[in-house]
């Protein structure tokens, strides 16, 4: 009887907080669909305070956004030298500052037009467990993707530009 009473109650209970949970996951923001493929790096710009644009020392790359919110970045300087037979400190040191990659989720806030990389690994030991925000523009046909970098008082301080690949 003790039983049949605590189901009566816990039964209902358990479904509505599961009726509450579908929902909740039901207006989830899901990921921008304009986002999901691979993309080419094409440049890199920084951008001064006086609004003077420099090519960034990071020319290739590549980055991948999926349908399921997961999200990867490689970046190089080009032309990196080859490592000697048995790699010297100054070598793998030089390699390190060359290279940036990372992975994660992402989330896009349409109305603010930005994208949060929410990193979970990354070559930089620093960057793990941190938010990269990027604001984001499209192409009017799709096929170009800028991410612009801000910093704390919101001025865009670089710019990269992204070609889809597919």
């Amino acid at each position: 009887m003790v039983c049949a009473l605590l189901l009566g109650v816990l039964l209902p209970a358990l479904s509505s907080a599961q009726q509450a949970a579908s929902a909740a996951a039901a207006t989830k923001v899901l990921p921008h669909e304009g986002f999901i493929g691979v993309w080419r790096l094409v440049s890199f710009e920084n951008i001064d305070e006086q609004g003077r644009r420099t090519p960034g020392n990071l020319s290739e790359g590549r980055i991948m956004y999926d349908a399921q919110g997961n999200m990867a970045a490689q970046l190089m300087r080009p032309a990196r030298p080859a490592h000697s037979a048995t790699p010297t400190e100054a070598e793998r040191s030089a390699s390190y500052g060359s290279y940036v990659a990372y992975y994660g989720r992402y989330e896009v806030d349409a109305a603010a037009a930005k994208v949060t990389h929410r990193v979970e690994g990354a070559l930089n030991p620093n960057w793990v467990k941190t938010d990269l925000v990027r604001y984001w523009e499209f192409s009017p046909d799709g096929r170009r993707l800028s991410l612009s970098i801000r910093n704390a008082d919101g001025r865009t301080t670089g710019t990269l530009v992204w070609e889809r690949i597919w």
